[in-house]
C-alpha cells in the first residue's frame, strides 16, 4: 500500500460502510446520490440550529454515561468521529471518549457544514453544557484545537470549566494559520491540499469522489483562518496540555508552544515522536498523556 500522509486519511473511514462501497466502485452514482440527499435536506439561508434528542444525537453519537468521566473530541479540519474510531478501548474506566459529529461529513456528508464561527460555538457549547455539571475535559486536533479553545471559553462564561484542555498539531490562537487557502479557486484550492498533503491522492485524483469533501473542507479552513486574534483574549481557568509531533511540518513548535499564555492555571508541553497526527497509527501515547495530567 503506498503511503499517504495519516490526518486526511481518517475523514474517509466512517463515511457508513454503504457509501464507501458506493463510493469505490461507482464514484459518480455515490456522488449522484449525495447531492440529491444534500438539496432535500439543506434548509434555505442561514443554517440554524435546534437540539432536539435527534440533533444531539446526531452531533454527540456517545453521549456521556451516568459516572463517566466525558472526553469531548473535536477533529482536524475535513475531519470526523472516525479519527477517534480505537481510542475507547485503550481507555479504562471511569474515561468515556465522546467524539463530536461535524455536519458535512462521514454520517452527516448530505447535510451542510457550519460557515459561522459564531453559531457553530453556540450549538457545541450547548450541547456539551447539560454535562459539564460534572468533570469534563476537551480535546481538539489542529482546527479541532482552535474550536475546543472557543468552546471552553463560552462554557466557562456559564461557569462551567473544564477539568483539563488538550490539544495537539494546533497553533496557539493569535498565531496566523501556516496557510490561506479557503477562498482559493477550485483548482488552486485542490493543488494546495495536495501540496501540503492535506487530502489523500485517493480523494484528490476522482473529480466526483472529491466534490462530496470539499464543502467540508473549504468551510473548516475558512472557519480556521477567522479563528486568530490580534487583541487581548481571555484565558481559561483550566489546564492546558499541549502535544507536538516532533516533525509537523504543518505546525511550527515555537506557534504551538505560544498556548502558555492561554490558562490561569498551567500549560504542559509536550513533544512527541512522529508527524503532524503522530498518534494515527498508535493513540495511547496521547491518551496516557492525557490521562496522566488527570490523575
Amino acid at each position: 500500500m503506498s503511503r499517504i500522509h495519516p490526518a486526511p486519511l481518517i475523514f474517509l473511514m466512517a463515511a457508513t460502510s454503504t457509501s464507501m462501497k458506493a463510493a469505490t466502485s461507482s464514484c459518480a452514482a455515490c456522488a449522484n446520490s449525495f447531492k440529491k440527499t444534500a438539496a432535500s435536506e439543506r434548509p434555505p439561508g442561514k443554517t440554524r440550529f435546534f437540539m432536539n434528542e435527534d440533533r444531539i444525537s446526531r452531533w454527540l453519537p456517545s453521549p456521556p454515561r451516568e459516572g463517566a468521566l466525558p472526553l469531548f473530541c473535536l477533529s482536524h479540519a475535513g475531519g470526523g468521529v472516525s479519527l477517534f474510531r480505537d481510542w475507547q478501548r485503550l481507555l479504562a474506566a471511569p474515561f468515556q471518549v465522546c467524539p463530536i459529529a461535524l455536519p458535512g461529513r462521514e454520517k452527516r456528508l448530505a447535510e451542510p457544514p457550519v460557515t459561522s464561527l459564531q453559531e457553530l460555538v453556540e450549538v457545541l457549547s450547548s450541547l456539551i453544557a447539560p454535562y459539564a455539571q460534572r468533570d469534563f475535559v476537551l480535546y481538539g486536533h489542529c482546527f479541532g484545537a482552535s474550536l475546543a479553545f472557543e468552546v471552553a471559553l463560552a462554557l466557562q462564561g456559564q461557569g462551567l470549566i473544564p477539568r483539563l484542555l488538550a490539544v495537539s498539531g494546533s497553533r496557539a490562537p493569535h498565531c496566523p494559520p501556516p496557510f490561506r487557502i479557503s477562498s482559493l479557486p477550485q483548482e488552486e484550492f485542490v493543488d494546495a491540499l495536495r501540496r501540503f498533503r492535506l487530502t489523500p491522492e485517493t480523494v484528490l485524483n476522482i473529480p466526483d469522489l472529491l466534490a462530496l469533501f470539499l464543502p467540508s473542507l473549504r468551510a473548516d479552513f475558512a472557519l480556521d483562518e477567522e479563528l486568530v486574534y490580534e487583541g487581548p483574549r481571555p484565558a481559561l481557568a483550566a489546564p492546558i496540555l499541549v502535544m507536538h509531533g516532533s516533525r509537523d511540518t504543518i505546525i511550527p513548535e515555537e506557534t504551538a508552544r505560544k498556548w502558555a499564555k492561554y490558562s490561569t492555571r498551567s500549560c504542559k508541553f509536550v513533544r512527541c515522536e512522529g508527524e503532524h497526527v503522530f498518534f494515527s497509527s498508535d493513540p495511547s501515547v496521547l491518551l496516557r498523556h492525557i490521562t496522566t495530567e488527570l490523575s
